[in-house]
């Protein structure tokens, strides 16, 4: 005689029932993973509006709601072991009170069975350290692949390319800036590598149209890629990084970023000549809009202010403040987003201060003042360079006791950025502060020492 067979509740289980659990039990969610479901779990009303704002915790929430599972909603609870969290977690994430990396919302959206990655990126109020990518998702394919797009090869035939790459590497690009001006070039420098391999593979094949745009993405990601080697002290990368990128714009037939590229050389020349003659160059390219010019007119008056010519640099300042003024009523085309932060106030301002740090220090205190008042929560790197100008300023201004104060926040961003232009104006700092014995200075040197 066959034994009674019970659930693990203990309800005997029916003769024809070949399982191990009572019909209740079966309908009742797992606790140790998310159950699979059919294809049309997701285009109900709810789940296609929480899936079409972007925000993972309405998603959540549609997902727990959702008439498959029961008429009552899924406990958070349950939805939180399955994403080994607790459940006072995904409350926060729900009602949008905790901020994701992209790893968490691979693996929400891998352990949910979610059929697409989420296109979504950080919002956050001012004031907030925010990190839109985490560390360990900025290396290899992953990063690509958590924003929905994943080239991992190279193609064989152009008609193998996704034209929506353009535009998914233009947005990724723009990801890894956030996350560039946050904790510096060192977090981002193997993954920017690494895309413009994968970049360089698909324009190779590409034709007509689609390989002048793939052209233009891989001289933007190029740029870029000098744009980090300079802050990370690799200066011959930098320059050689450059070098391509600018023969690049000028195959894509991209004035704005070949001018662009000849500006940020002579952001970098230590030599007023060299300075000069880089901006020169890039504000006199042909078919340059007004914003790019006034960027590299700027770019002349600093190296006007190497040269201690302060009519000079004076007369460059008010001349990229008019073309800053025209450039507020010209049209925009696709690719015309080049330097959008750079002219925004506190980045203009910032350019002048550098001018009157060579001019006139005392100036340049106050003007650095207001550049940091102004600066950008989000962008801690630059923060840390300009506290560092500030310091020198002060410095140079005879105010040794608040110069080193200014710098031991520059140190302290510093420590987390790694940023080699911070440490360069700390060692200039270093240096002017080497004779001086009040009690601030040791401080500094000290701290400066452990950086």
């Amino acid at each position: 005689m066959t034994s009674a067979r019970r659930c693990r509740c203990g309800t005997l289980l029916a003769q024809d029932n070949a399982g191990v659990l009572c019909g209740v039990c079966q309908r009742e969610p797992r606790r140790d993973r998310a159950p699979d479901v059919p294809p049309d779990f997701w285009h109900t009303d709810a789940m296609a509006a929480a899936l079409a704002s972007g925000d993972l915790g309405q998603v959540i929430r549609a997902y727990r709601s959702h008439p498959f599972h029961g008429r009552r909603p899924l406990a958070q609870s349950v939805v939180a072991n399955w994403l080994h969290l607790s459940q006072s977690a995904l409350s926060r994430i729900e009602t949008g009170q905790c901020r994701l990396t992209i790893d968490d919302i691979n693996w929400f959206a891998g352990t949910l069975g979610l059929p697409v990655a989420l296109r979504w990126s950080p919002t956050h109020e001012a004031g907030e350290y925010v990190d839109p990518l985490s560390r360990r998702s900025l290396f290899g394919a992953g990063v690509g692949a958590a924003l929905g797009l994943n080239a991992t090869t190279a193609p064989a035939t152009a008609r193998e390319i996704n034209p929506e790459l353009v535009s998914h590497w233009m947005h990724l690009m723009h990801l890894l800036g956030q996350h560039d001006g946050l904790c510096g070039a060192h977090a981002v420098l193997d993954a920017v590598r690494h895309e413009l391999g994968i970049i360089g593979a698909h324009r190779g094949v590409a034709h007509g149209e689609l390989r002048t745009e793939l052209l233009r993405v891989e001289a933007r990601w190029t740029g870029f890629a000098s744009w980090l080697s300079d802050d990370a002290g690799d200066w011959h990368r930098r320059d050689a990084w450059a070098e391509r990128a600018h023969r690049l714009a000028r195959e894509a037939k991209y004035p704005n970023l070949a001018a662009y590229i000849h500006m940020r050389r002579s952001q970098w020349a230590t030599d007023s000549t060299d300075a000069i003659t880089y901006a020169q160059a890039a504000s006199t390219t042909p078919n340059v809009s007004s914003r790019i010019r006034a960027l590299c007119t700027l770019k002349e008056a600093r190296g006007h202010a190497l040269a201690r010519d302060a009519t000079a640099c004076q007369t460059s300042i008010a001349r990229a403040r008019d073309l800053l003024d025209e450039a507020a009523s010209e049209p925009r085309g696709p690719w015309d987003d080049l330097a959008g932060q750079d002219v925004t106030t506190p980045y203009v301002l910032a350019d002048e201060a550098r001018c009157w740090l060579h001019l006139e220090p005392n100036n340049a205190v106050d003007m650095f003042d207001d550049v940091l008042a102004h600066w950008p929560t989000d962008r801690t790197r630059g923060r840390g360079i300009h506290q560092a100008h500030l310091a020198v300023a002060c410095a140079t201004a005879d105010e040794p006791e608040r110069a080193a104060a200014e710098a031991i926040k520059a140190i302290d961003i510093a420590r987390t950025t790694k940023s080699n232009v911070t440490v360069l104006e700390l060692k200039r700092l270093d240096r002017q502060l080497a004779a001086c014995d009040v009690p601030a200075a040791a401080d500094f040197r000290e701290a400066f020492a452990t950086l």
